[in-house]
């Protein structure tokens, strides 16, 4: 069931021969701007619009009202027939046009309204402007505030790092997307969530996570009323240089926290027309909250995972998700590869500012080349971009079987990496596959590695998921005075670390 909420709407009617017509902009209830419906609609239809830069029509534009995919004429003119309850209609906007922006967001969509008026009239205009051959992506996963002291933590640990990095490290134009869980269960703060995403200062577009649905509210199609009114549909496709951007709602939602990880039959049966229009050479990121596919705990990934692949089969895709506040990496298929990211809260807003699998709360970011991610990062929040690992000493795994050696965190480690260590002033040695911890561990990465000994890089959270990015290391020498660690990234990273031996 497509998710829809009812808007009550008080508009007057402008009236061109027998057909009615308003137009919610989206901003106001009463007073809005209504627009007279002067497109003749074809028999059946009762939602028609133009496509402008302004002046002049724009032909090819896709638009769609999450059930119906269409086109815009050589006028610029679209018509489809919609649901009364069908809440929004937008524009997945082309590659050569600036993404529409309202007091600092996003905004491709509009309400339709309809009502009892037998036609709506919703016109877009766009900015025309050059295509972007490159761009940076920001990705961030789990904001998730919910109370007062966690706006102030954000307020104070996060966003005072996370701005300046980037208003002034990013290469321009840099733009955003917030993988859910925005708020924490608590329906009034996406209009706080929306005051301070804005201060970033670039276009954010919004995934919906389960903490955004109003869990006092049983049905799934009711329990995103919050969400939709701040940042509408929560599913749409739009484009930007020579990749095309897909967010889904992968949370069902049964109320009082009750959810499943699916997609449903309407955004898939969206999906596949939206991909109509899409050529096989662009670049797919796709967002969604919970991870698609969880090769080390399968029972938690999205149910219909493999019908979504195979809709995506042919094209180069990269998948980002959140969810779990873990971070780690899963190679779907030889062109569909998934980023689970670390969370901007951490484990939680607890004041240890680390994630579950203890790699610092954080973002990523993504530098985009045409159609292909040229690079791509985790970055600590309150960390310079070089910090991708810590290095645990002897005796700081609380596992018998590892306390006599080294336990490496390399946060953003994925099979595609190399790692190598070097004691003292020995050579570099590629740490065999079998030094990877991949996932023993069933609960905590903290208690794997390590006890009380260290607890400024403990996690206090009771994390979900295991972690496959721990390595062991027995030095060769009892007498080892220093161990360095060198990982190396598929897009030339290179990182490193040491550790003395006190």
């Amino acid at each position: 069931m497509i998710k829809y909420i009812k808007y009550y709407l008080l508009a007057f009617l402008l009236v061109t021969g027998s057909v009615a017509c308003s137009e919610d902009e989206g901003a106001q209830i009463l007073g809005a701007l209504h627009e007279k419906v002067d497109i003749e609609p074809e028999p059946g239809m009762n939602l028609v619009g133009r496509v402008t830069d302004g002046k002049n029509p724009i032909e090819g534009v896709v638009v769609s009202d999450g059930f119906t995919v269409t086109t815009t004429d050589a006028r610029g003119i679209y018509q489809m027939r919609v649901k009364r309850t069908t809440p929004f209609v937008f524009v997945s906007v082309p590659a050569e046009y600036e993404i529409p922006m309202e007091n600092g967001h996003p905004k491709i969509y509009k309400k339709i309204a309809l009502g009892d008026n037998d036609v709506v009239q919703r016109s877009f205009k766009l900015e025309r402007a050059a295509k972007k051959e490159r761009f940076t992506l920001l990705a961030l996963a789990d904001v998730q505030i919910g109370r007062e002291d966690e706006v102030t933590m954000l307020d104070e640990e996060v966003l005072p790092f996370l701005i300046p990095y980037v208003q002034k490290e990013l290469q321009a134009p840099v733009y955003g997307i917030s993988l859910g869980d925005l708020v924490w269960d608590n329906m009034p703060y996406h209009t706080i969530y929306k005051e301070r995403i804005q201060k970033i200062g670039v276009p954010v577009f919004q995934a919906i996570g389960n903490h955004d649905h109003d869990k006092a509210v049983s049905d799934d199609t009711e329990a995103d009323a919050s969400f939709e009114s701040a940042f509408g549909p929560t599913y749409y496709s739009y484009n930007i240089g020579d990749c095309h951007f897909i967010v889904l709602d992968d949370v069902l939602y049964a109320g009082s926290s009750s959810y499943t990880a699916d997609i449903t039959d309407e955004q898939m049966a969206w999906l596949e027309q939206d991909l109509q229009y899409v050529p096989k050479d662009k670049l797919i990121i796709l967002g969604v909250h919970i991870p698609t596919s969880r090769r080390n705990r399968p029972s938690t990934q999205v149910e219909n995972c493999e019908e979504l692949y195979a809709l995506l089969d042919g094209y180069q895709v990269r998948i980002l998700s959140g969810h779990s506040h873990n971070n780690y990496t899963t190679t779907i298929s030889e062109s569909i590869e998934e980023n689970t990211l670390g969370s901007v809260m951490g484990a939680y807003w607890n004041g240890k500012e680390l994630c579950n699998d203890g790699s610092p709360r954080g973002y990523a970011v993504y530098e985009i080349e045409g159609n292909r991610i040229k690079n791509w990062y985790y970055k600590g929040t309150a960390y310079p971009r070089e910090y991708q690992m810590y290095l645990y000493g002897p005796g700081e795994s609380v596992s018998e079987q590892y306390r006599d050696g080294l336990i490496f965190n390399i946060f953003n480690w994925h099979t595609t990496w190399t790692v190598e260590v070097q004691e003292d002033n020995s050579d570099w040695v590629t740490l065999p596959s079998d030094s990877n911890l991949k996932y023993e561990m069933d609960r905590r990465a903290y208690d794997f590695m390590f006890g009380e000994t260290v607890p400024e890089h403990r996690p206090t959270a009771e994390p979900e998921d295991k972690n496959d990015h721990m390595f062991y290391y027995k030095p060769v020498s009892d007498s080892w005075e220093k161990v360095t660690v060198k990982a190396t990234d598929p897009y030339g990273n290179v990182y490193t670390e040491s550790i003395q031996n006190e």
